[in-house]
């Protein structure tokens, strides 16, 4: 994953805390296109991408489980 995508050498000078880089992180994924994302993710190792994928589709069965339930 190219990390200096995330990183902009003008705002080094500043200390974010944990909000304002999640806001960062999200604004830069969602104007990057479904290609690009995924060349990221295959470039990752497989632990990197389990500690992705294992909590998305966690919420994703349990929202699933819970409106069968309903």
């Amino acid at each position: 994953m190219n990390h200096q995508l995330f990183f902009n050498h003008d705002h080094s000078q500043f200390r974010a805390d944990e909000e304002d880089v999640l806001a960062y992180v999200q604004s830069t994924i969602r104007h990057t296109n479904k290609q690009e994302i995924l060349n990221w993710m295959k470039d990752l190792p497989e632990q990197d991408l389990q500690s992705i994928l294992i909590p998305f589709l966690t919420d994703k069965m349990s929202k699933e489980i819970g409106e069968k339930e309903f």
